[in-house]
């Protein structure tokens, strides 16, 4: 057989959210374990274009289009031209003249569960072409369980095409300290010496006309933390995101309700780590999480985390989370005492949540997906010596 030729729709690369921390990190663990196969890596933009430098199997390739054009006319038109054998995408579309062997991650549900996170152009487009994109897939890939058990109540979805293959946090999560880069860290974005974290968002990002985006929950997360306040808790909340304090202050939040709330605004992926190092604990207020990132990444610093009862959080944190109702500011403020009083309460969910988030990792991501990759296109096969038997190049 010839090579396997892995054309992938990478533009989510362009991004600076959880798709393109997903994306990247996905992708540099199929580069090293598939080294056999050719990876046509496709980028809108010359923004990331040499992130796979140092791989011999990567082939990135640059090529500038509006995004449904894109998606449906250059990427097929590309990878038929280069061989490719397989189309992924790590998100959610397909381009539907294709018809070679192609997969995608189903990375959420919102557009079903929480529609109104959506203008509702984004809400028609995708129940126009979710159920075609299903259909063109032999195989899907979900982020989680809660995932498919979602779409499975809103479309004719056939569990057994779905492979659940997570996501995981990044090598540079982990509890061990580095005092002077902590030190240089708080200086710079004037931390309190004990706080709260939230990690927050209040617009859609890859989204070129960046709308509001309701889902973040900031609202009440805020009226939890003031209301935290009025019993007793002491903490400052630090809030780390782009544009949370002016989103804020425009729906009528002024200087007496953000009292002792420290807005970072936008941090680097690689620097938030040191966040979850220096919180006391971490609470998460989002309506509905397909994985939550924040989740893992917290647990594996070794910081206690708070997170919403709703979407993927149970599933992926379990009893090593403290569960709230992201709708009742009671349930968010009842949540941040019961942690801040309590010394133990925090120590054994630090402990729990290094053990629980030990079965999420890039590498288990990469081996899932491959292992789809292979059912649509099995990997070449080495030329056996006489008398020997063939074997994958891939074991």
């Amino acid at each position: 057989m010839r090579e396997r030729v892995v054309c992938v729709m990478a533009r989510v690369l362009d991004q600076d959210d959880g798709l393109y921390v997903y994306s990247y990190n996905l992708l540099e663990q199929l580069l090293e374990l598939d080294t056999e196969s050719r990876y046509l890596i496709l980028l809108r933009s010359d923004k990331r274009a040499r992130l796979f430098e140092r791989f011999e199997n990567a082939d990135v390739r640059i090529v500038s289009a509006p995004k449904t054009v894109w998606d449906q006319l250059v990427v097929p038109f590309v990878a038929w031209r280069n061989g490719a054998n397989l189309i992924f995408n790590p998100k959610f579309s397909l381009p539907l003249i294709w018809t070679r062997a192609a997969t995608f991650v189903l990375q959420g549900s919102d557009w079903y569960v929480n529609p109104q996170n959506y203008p509702w152009w984004d809400n028609v487009y995708i129940r126009m072409t979710m159920p075609l994109y299903l259909r063109k897939a032999e195989q899907v890939l979900a982020i989680s369980q809660t995932v498919v058990d979602d779409l499975s109540r809103y479309l004719k979805l056939d569990r057994s095409k779905t492979v659940i293959s997570y996501a995981a946090p990044g090598p540079g999560f982990t509890p061990q300290r580095d005092e002077e880069a902590i030190a240089r860290f708080r200086e710079a974005y004037g931390l309190p010496e004990r706080f709260i974290l939230t990690v927050a968002r209040s617009y859609h990002t890859g989204h070129g006309r960046m709308p509001e985006y309701p889902g973040g929950n900031n609202e009440r997360l805020l009226r939890g933390y003031r209301l935290y306040r009025e019993r007793g808790g002491s903490l400052p909340l630090v809030v780390a995101g782009k544009g949370i304090d002016a989103y804020l202050r425009a729906r009528g939040f002024g200087d007496r309700e953000l009292e002792d709330v420290v807005f970072t605004g936008f941090v680097p992926h690689e620097r938030i780590p040191l966040l979850y190092q220096l919180a006391e604990l971490f609470v998460l207020a989002t309506l509905n999480e397909s994985f939550g990132f924040p989740i893992v990444e917290a647990m594996a610093c070794g910081c206690p985390v708070i997170a919403p009862s709703t979407g993927a959080c149970s599933e992926v944190g379990g009893s090593a989370i403290r569960l709230i109702d992201p709708f009742d500011i009671e349930s968010i403020a009842g949540a941040m005492l019961e942690l801040e009083r309590s010394p133990e309460i925090r120590a054994a969910m630090r402990g729990a949540g290094l053990e629980a988030v030990r079965r999420f990792s890039w590498k288990e991501t990469a081996r899932r997906t491959l292992a789809v990759f292979d059912a649509l296109v099995p990997p070449p096969v080495r030329v056996a010596r006489k008398g020997a038997p063939e074997e994958p190049v891939r074991q």
